[in-house]
């Protein structure tokens, strides 16, 4: 008995992981701890940030079989991206794929220390973009229908005609979750030119206001961009951009990489009073 279509579905999946194979990379942390990457082109490669010792070194296993070592040039855990420079093969840039849609199959490739590691996945979610809990701007919500080994955590999400989806890590309730090339390609962007991904700043101390919702300012930093906007000390951030305000933590996560040198509309009340301080955020100080 024999089965065509599923020994060319066979067949096809192993062409396809065979042929990106050669970008996948294994490595390995100070506690031992084993995860993927994947050649983002010559000479640099991606991984989790998220798993990730901090160390400045990691042990690195290639396509080759051959242990080397790979130095973090930076790390942004607000998208769960850390950029490697490591010795490479000439790899051009990994053509992105369009958004897929809801049903459409993936593959994930990863690398353990004797093969290649693959896995047929259906996408099961495609959403509008999203911010990560650490901030970060995340273009589209990807979700595979899959269970993520953490062999393969920052390995590549594969579209059926090779490009690249992105890179597959663990998200909420442990669904697996493909971070969009489009997004890691900016943070290479900013990872390669500064090392780390900036902050925004507003220069000022905040407390809540757990009755009325808001955010009461408490202390502001000498020649802070709230300094030079005209905050006062007692005023309460009340909306952002339009956006009602209801806490700290939601200024907290408004003051995110994409902010840095943009001017912000702030809502603000003071003595009963309701103004607009028009803020230029700032990049928080590297201390």
């Amino acid at each position: 008995m024999s089965f065509p279509e599923l020994q060319a579905l066979s067949a096809s999946l192993a062409s396809l992981t065979a042929s990106v194979a050669p970008r996948i990379i294994a490595l390995q942390g100070r506690d031992g701890r084993e995860l993927s990457g994947f050649i983002w082109r010559t000479g640099l490669a991606i991984t989790a940030d998220e798993v990730l010792e901090g160390d400045d070194e990691i042990a690195v296993l290639g396509a080759d079989g051959k242990p080397a070592t790979a130095q973090i040039i930076g790390r942004d855990p607000s998208t769960d991206v850390t950029l490697l420079k490591l010795e490479t093969g000439d790899f051009p840039d990994w053509t992105h794929a369009s958004l897929p849609a809801p049903g459409s199959l993936a593959v994930l490739v990863g690398r353990g220390e004797d093969s290649v590691l693959s896995g047929l996945a259906s996408v099961t979610e495609v959403g509008a973009a999203w911010r990560s809990m650490r901030g970060g701007e995340i273009d589209a919500r990807i979700t595979l229908g899959l269970r993520l080994s953490p062999r393969s955590e920052g390995g590549a999400v594969v579209a059926p005609d090779g490009s690249l989806i992105g890179m597959a890590v663990t998200g909420a309730r442990r669904r697996t979750i493909a971070i969009p090339a489009s997004t890691i390609a900016r943070s290479v962007a900013t990872l390669s030119e500064k090392g780390y991904i900036p902050r925004g700043w507003l220069g000022v101390s905040l407390h809540p206001l757990a009755a009325a919702g808001g955010a009461i300012v408490v202390g502001i930093e000498p020649a802070s961009p709230a300094a030079n906007g005209g905050f006062l000390v007692g005023d309460i951030i009340t909306t952002w951009g339009g956006a009602a305000v209801h806490s700290v933590s939601e200024v907290a996560d408004r003051l995110n990489a994409g902010t840095v040198g943009k001017t912000i509309s702030l809502g603000v009340q003071r003595g009963g009073s309701a103004l607009e301080l028009e803020i230029t955020i700032g990049e928080r100080p590297r201390s």
